[in-house]
């Protein structure tokens, strides 16, 4: 979403703000959140979602695809950005989107209640009018139950970001042409860097930690994200406390941060979460310590309406209309699930999940097999039992301790534990005729990076890229390996020898390339089912 001056707007249409996926962002993860605290959200399947600042339906198109019974509106300044969104809807055939050319401040109660309101990317970007504006619509344009979403940049760990942000902007003043002013600010940063190494002194190692941190955060990210976000004519940070008062004032109460587990105080050591509870006597209060501690630069605010009543309580009962996901490894190869051994099961962060209960053993192993598919929690407490033997007593304490097992893992690591109340529809078997997501073959088309039906960026390998598009169930395997055929005549992809091939001297026969592309399809069809990328 750019800023209403000319030079961002210019720059805004001459170099797109690059449109992806927000997990986060999503109906489904908003409402799980107001279900755990106590909230009765609006249902995922059958919502109506506004996204503020939506750029080219990046974000707002693929949840539109994956809800087809809810109604989806977007807003954006940029008329360029609206019509390369208004080509993805045709392609893609999504009926139940309007994207509108339209500026934030002139939103009124024409536009109709949301269910749920996302402004990612937008409000530290935008003058102190149109922050105001985005918190007046999350009150006026809010359902009495719904749910908004705004991200922004926060203190304290945007104050030496900013300081780095202000040597950017000062070494490309004057510069216009936005491909040079990208590289002279990173080649500032990298002498910065190097210049500062060679010094000593405390602010040395202040100093140097920050510009790295620079280099590895942004500067793997796209020449735009510099431009629209680091170099941007406005980017004002603030502290969370300063947000929540804002959003109070507008007659919002904070409801949670995206990223729960961040929220909680359970996740430092106990002697931090004993100490913080002493010194924080509200919620506002303790997150806002936890941010100093963790000397956080992003956030991602949940909010509702202040008459909305909330209950803190993450209670097991919560998670009988919940699915539930789960890609956590058992550390033993042969996990003991009939006994009160202990197991532990951790996820790609290093979260871990250790635990004696048998059914929950069980239930995990159960959760890995068919990742990254959920389950619905009934569903897994009964396959869970079953693979145990199915002689276990009945009664509710074997639901509640898993359910309580499940909570708790979720609160370590959304990574650990997923819970989420719609499930996505996607398939894991390949078939002979092979379906992509007609958003990831539109995506495929212009870039390597897609979004998966678990509304999450994949990036795509070069042959995975170019196979893609075609997966529209016109083509069976013999018409897929003709057009690979094709592509590696004309070199557009390489085809290795297998380990066979590559000790013999021996040219490579026909019999042998043709088995070569026929391996090679199927290990790109294979992980394209695995990322959650094709239909049934």
């Amino acid at each position: 979403m750019p800023v209403e001056t000319e030079h961002d707007t210019y720059i805004y249409d001459e170099v797109q703000y690059p449109s992806y996926s927000y997990s986060l962002s999503h109906p489904s993860h908003l409402a799980t959140l107001a279900t755990l605290l106590g909230m009765n959200p609006p249902p995922v399947a059958h919502c109506r979602v506004l996204e503020l600042g939506c750029a080219s339906g990046g974000n707002l198109i693929p949840m539109a695809y994956g809800l087809p019974e809810s109604e989806f509106v977007g807003i954006d300044l940029s008329a360029c950005q609206v019509a390369e969104g208004q080509a993805m809807l045709a392609a893609v055939g999504a009926q139940n989107v309007t994207l509108k050319h339209m500026d934030i401040l002139d939103v009124d109660a024409d536009l109709g209640q949301f269910d749920y309101i996302i402004a990612h990317g937008v409000y530290s970007w935008v003058p102190r009018a149109v922050q105001e504006k985005v918190l007046e619509i999350c009150r006026k344009n809010l359902a009495p139950n719904g749910v908004a979403y705004v991200s922004y940049n926060t203190y304290p760990g945007w104050h030496m970001l900013g300081a780095v942000r202000t040597m950017m902007l000062y070494h490309t003043r004057g510069v216009t042409d936005p491909a040079r002013r990208a590289a002279e600010a990173r080649g500032l940063v990298d002498f910065l860097a190097t210049s500062v190494s060679s010094q000593d002194g405390t602010h040395t190692g202040f100093m140097n930690a920050y510009l790295n941190y620079v280099k590895e955060y942004l500067f793997p990210k796209e020449d735009a994200f510099l431009l629209h976000d680091e170099l941007s004519d406005v980017n004002e940070p603030l502290y969370f406390y300063q947000f929540a008062g804002r959003a109070t004032r507008h007659g919002l109460r904070y409801l949670a941060d995206a990223e729960f587990q961040t929220m909680l105080a359970s996740n430092l050591t106990p002697e931090v979460a004993e100490a913080l509870r002493h010194m924080a006597k509200d919620t506002i209060t303790l997150e806002q310590y936890i941010d100093f501690i963790r000397n956080r630069t992003f956030r991602q605010s949940l909010l509702c309406h202040q008459e909305v009543k909330l209950k803190v309580d993450l209670g097991p009962q919560r998670l009988a209309d919940f699915y539930v996901a789960s890609s956590a490894k058992a550390e033993s190869p042969q996990p003991d699930i009939h006994s009160a051994a202990v197991e532990k099961f951790e996820a790609s962060d290093g979260a871990v999940l250790a635990t004696d209960h048998p059914v929950t053993k069980s239930a995990m192993l159960c959760l890995a097999e068919v990742w990254p598919k959920s389950v619905p929690f009934k569903i897994l407490l009964a396959t869970a039992r079953a693979r145990l033997g199915g002689d276990l007593p009945e009664g509710g304490r074997d639901a509640q301790v898993l359910a309580a097992n499940l909570l708790r893992a979720y609160s370590y690591s959304g990574t650990l534990v997923e819970l989420q109340l719609y499930a996505p529809q996607f398939v894991l078997e390949v078939s002979e005729r092979p379906v992509a997501s007609p958003v990831a073959r539109f995506q495929a088309k212009r870039r390597h990076k897609v979004t998966n039906l678990r509304h999450e960026p994949r990036t795509l390998g070069e042959v995975s890229r170019h196979l893609l598009p075609y997966l529209d169930g016109s083509r069976d395997r013999r018409g897929l390996l003709s057009l690979m055929h094709q592509w590696a005549a004309e070199g557009i992809i390489q085809v290795g020898p297998s380990e066979e091939q590559a000790q013999d001297t021996e040219p490579e026969s026909e019999p042998d390339r043709e088995s070569a592309l026929a391996r090679l399809l199927e290990s790109n069809l294979r992980p394209l089912a695995g990322a959650a990328l094709l239909v049934s």
